[in-house]
């Protein structure tokens, strides 16, 4: 992927399908407008890099155990990933910055 000097973005949607289509339309048309696209996600429910080619994509473990990822409790399962996410993001950004 072509990397765009001076105009990097990087997006981290939340791992549910309400949230990551828009973030892909939304990086679509930033990428249209002259910005280079990083986007960082989790294991769970991951995303297809051979989908979006002018993206960079980096993942993130999210360490959610089997019985954790299919809880019914959204906010809960949202919150936890806040938690468990936290270090993994920070190592990720320290990479790219």
């Amino acid at each position: 992927m072509e990397q765009r000097k001076g105009r990097r973005l990087v997006l981290f949607p939340l791992p549910f399908q309400g949230h990551i289509n828009p973030m892909l339309l939304l990086a679509t048309i930033l990428h249209s407008k002259g910005f280079s696209i990083t986007i960082i996600h989790t294991n769970f429910n991951s995303l297809n890099p051979s989908h979006h080619p002018n993206f960079t994509f980096h993942s993130i473990p999210d360490d959610l155990l089997e019985s954790e990822a299919s809880s019914l409790d959204l906010v809960a399962l949202a919150k936890l990933l806040n938690i468990k996410c936290t270090d993994p993001f920070r190592v990720c950004m320290d990479k790219l910055v």
